[in-house]
């Protein structure tokens, strides 16, 4: 089985898919939607301790692509007048 992964690309973060038995190397954060429990995993340069301490890129990432980070929400459980 595979997880969704935010890793480092050449043009910025980028989504790629990685099985247990073979992560990226380097910092994990794990990114959980509070209401449904999934969310992408942050490696190496793009993951923290804490949402507050999130790399510039990840957090611009992330908000583009739908994620409230204050909960943190993803776009797909937001309701319509949210996103």
């Amino acid at each position: 089985m595979s997880a969704e992964w935010l890793i480092a690309g050449p043009d910025g973060p980028t989504l790629a898919c990685y099985c247990r038995s073979c992560p990226p190397a380097g910092s994990i954060t794990d990114l959980t939607c509070l209401r449904c429990g999934d969310g992408p995993l942050l490696a190496g340069g793009l993951a923290a301790d804490t949402l507050d301490n999130l790399p510039a890129p990840a957090r611009r990432w992330l908000t583009a692509a739908g994620w409230r980070l204050d909960g943190p929400v993803c776009p797909g459980c937001l309701p319509s007048r949210a996103r």
